[in-house]
């Protein structure tokens, strides 16, 4: 939903190029739900969903923020945020829907998801670059094993045609 959203709005595309593509990454928080006595009559509550993902356009990358909340089957978006880290200057935050009020909804809770995120994020690179290094390690050292058996086998013709 968030998504759809996402790439049907010019403003966004814009900023970050089309298209966008969200991750496996992802933080979120559902709260709500159960039920209430509301002037003593039993209703259910609707529940809230907080979710933080990274996403990626062709020109930028960004961190979405969604609070959504399911009222009788049917959902409503609430807050629909992205935040683009800027290479010179503050980070801009755009607002598809609500604002910075609904950002500080729960004592802040979408930043509180937020900080973890924006580290894996960063490490991510970090990681991809570890793997290419083991994994440039892990072929020289298969090189070097081939290399050792194939001298061995070698030894063993030659110790053999000697006798």
């Amino acid at each position: 939903m968030a998504m759809r959203r996402l790439n049907t709005s010019a403003g966004i595309l814009e900023v970050m190029g089309a298209p966008l593509t969200g991750t496996e990454l992802r933080a979120y928080v559902m709260s709500g739900g159960g039920l209430t006595l509301k002037n003593f009559k039993p209703s259910v509550r609707g529940k809230r969903c907080f979710l933080i993902f990274p996403i990626r356009g062709s020109e930028r990358k960004g961190l979405v923020s969604v609070e959504v909340k399911n009222k009788k089957g049917q959902y409503d978006m609430k807050l629909l945020a992205v935040d683009i880290p800027m290479a010179s200057g503050p980070d801009q935050q755009l607002f598809l829907i609500g604002d910075e009020e609904e950002y500080r909804v729960g004592g802040g809770l979408i930043s509180e998801l937020r900080d973890p995120v924006v580290k894996a994020m960063a490490a991510s690179k970090e990681f991809d670059d570890l793997d290419q290094i083991e994994e440039e390690k892990d072929a020289e050292r298969e090189l070097q094993d081939a290399e050792r058996k194939h001298h061995e086998e070698i030894e063993k013709l030659e110790k053999g045609g000697s006798q």
